[in-house]
């Protein structure tokens, strides 16, 4: 049975010369010598600078693989604006008085971009014995459950720092 070893993560920790990237080549590159992965597929965008995976990966002789969405509108969400600020584009206006909340959704196009990711992993694994899937944290249940049901072996691991702010 063909294998995904999902990392989710937040998508900060992705970008190239983020000052996590350290400690996430380490769980990387744990991951792929525990489950022997041979490929590397990362939710990523176009419109994003460098991925930290994608240049780890050519070092660490494992392949690696965009598995995100094109930027069309069918998979356009709501952008990480929070509430608070000018450009927030949800469901609520703008409010310089909210708490900082980033809204999830539309769910409609959430799913589209969960839907058009699977179909992009199943082509990817057709000929792989074991990968590890690096993706938001916002789609690792539902992801673990789409891919489950697409018959793929899945364990799943998260990782976020919990950065102490001092005042």
């Amino acid at each position: 049975m063909r294998m995904i070893v999902i990392l989710a993560t937040v998508h900060e920790y992705q970008h190239l010369g983020h000052f996590l990237n350290d400690e996430f080549e380490k769980r990387l590159l744990y991951l792929k010598e525990k489950f022997d992965a041979k490929l590397v597929m990362e939710e990523w965008s176009e419109k994003k600078k460098s991925s930290f995976p994608a240049a780890l990966a050519s070092k660490a002789d494992i392949s690696w693989l965009n598995i995100g969405t094109p930027i069309e509108e069918q998979f356009r969400t709501f952008s990480y604006s929070p509430v608070c600020h000018p450009a927030h584009d949800g469901t609520l206006p703008p409010d310089f008085d909210a708490p900082m909340l980033l809204e999830y959704g539309p769910f409609e196009k959430q799913e589209n971009r969960e839907v058009q990711m699977l179909q992009n992993i199943e082509a990817a694994m057709a000929n792989v014995d074991c990968g590890i899937l690096i993706l938001g944290v916002a789609h690792l249940h539902s992801m673990f459950t789409k891919l489950k049901d697409a018959t793929f072996e899945v364990v799943a691991y998260h990782w976020f720092e919990l950065l102490r702010l001092h005042s």
